[in-house]
């Protein structure tokens, strides 16, 4: 029953890893074999060491105890992927919609200087200021947003010394819900593979499928897709022991 629950955990672990594909094969920026696979190897190590925690967390609980915890763990963790995706999503429209705000054009001769000033600086200036707090704002999803961000040498490849922080960044994000499956007494070596193999091929996928699109999808689907089966996957590890 478990092994359902490690074949999804997997696939909610790497929905990011599938975002993150199409927007680098939106943008042509290519991803090699080695790089997709180291990626890979940190997400399924991160996977491995959250895992084990869980399983030495629930050693001290009795079956019913650690399912009941794991199971809340990984609901709990659903849903507040959703509403960091929403938040994030919220926060990413605001700003867009002050730099439309900042850019005016000088439609006067008769503007002020102190006015005209204001208004042909903030076109550039202030465009800067809100791009550079739009990409603080997010870890990996910075990535998505700005997938040039990691192509340090503008190669138009992104290689494996260039993938390191997005490798971690991916990574991180999936350290909570390791930690519920373990609690779960979710195999240990199963959701590892699963999660090194689910890795290689979302990014793979994510390419191909990316490099076919004329338009980018929207930020909000990936967050509230791996979201929504971490709650799931919550309910229903409740109710398999």
């Amino acid at each position: 029953m478990h092994l359902i629950s490690a074949f999804l955990l997997a696939i909610s672990a790497n929905v990011d890893n599938l975002a993150v594909g199409i927007a680098y094969g939106f943008k042509k920026i290519k991803i090699g074999l080695s790089t997709n696979l180291f990626i890979a190897f940190i997400s399924a190590l991160g996977t491995y060491l959250a895992t084990s925690v869980g399983e030495d967390i629930s050693k001290s609980l009795n079956i019913s105890v650690a399912n009941i915890i794991g199971s809340a763990v990984l609901v709990g963790i659903g849903v507040w992927v959703i509403r960091e995706t929403l938040k994030r999503e919220r926060k990413k429209t605001k700003m867009l919609l002050k730099m439309q705000q900042m850019q005016i054009p000088v439609t006067t001769r008769f503007s002020s200087p102190s006015s005209r000033s204001v208004m042909e600086q903030s076109p550039i200036i202030m465009t800067e200021e809100f791009s550079q707090e739009i990409i603080r704002e997010f870890s990996y999803a910075t990535y998505i947003e700005n997938p040039a961000k990691a192509d340090i040498d503008k190669s138009g490849y992104i290689d494996v010394r260039e993938s390191i922080a997005l490798g971690f960044g991916l990574t991180f994000n999936n350290l909570g819900s390791g930690i519920g499956a373990g609690i779960s007494d979710v195999n240990l070596m199963v959701m590892t593979l699963l999660t090194f193999i689910f890795s290689v091929l979302a990014i793979m996928g994510g390419y191909v499928l990316g490099d076919r699109l004329t338009t980018r999808l929207p930020g909000l689907w990936a967050g509230t897709l791996s979201g929504l089966l971490m709650i799931a996957i919550g309910i229903y590890e409740y109710f398999v022991v």
